[in-house]
């Protein structure tokens, strides 16, 4: 089986700093996967700890972004950004 396949030598991040962020987390823990393979017992296992880590790190960054949603709408200021979008009617 060809470990390396599907894999990219090189990646390209979109959207703001968070959204880069999670993007290089979820790449760095794709490869901390697909590295176990090959790996020597020792390495497979500090490899599958890393991609753990990067799980929960991402996990946290997704419950942080949903509780920030919330406390927006929770305080209304979701709402307020809504109608700035929508265009005015002419009265």
């Amino acid at each position: 089986m060809d470990y390396h396949a599907g894999v990219p030598d090189t990646f390209t991040l979109s959207g703001d700093h968070e959204q880069r962020l999670v993007q290089v987390l979820e790449i760095a823990r794709h490869l901390a996967r697909v590295a176990q393979g090959p790996a020597d017992r020792h390495m497979q296992a500090a490899l599958a700890a890393l991609e753990d880590a990067l799980a929960d790190h991402l996990a946290a960054i997704e419950t942080a972004a949903d509780d920030d949603k919330a406390d927006a709408e929770d305080s209304g200021e979701a709402e307020r950004e809504r109608r700035a979008w929508r265009p005015l009617r002419a009265a």
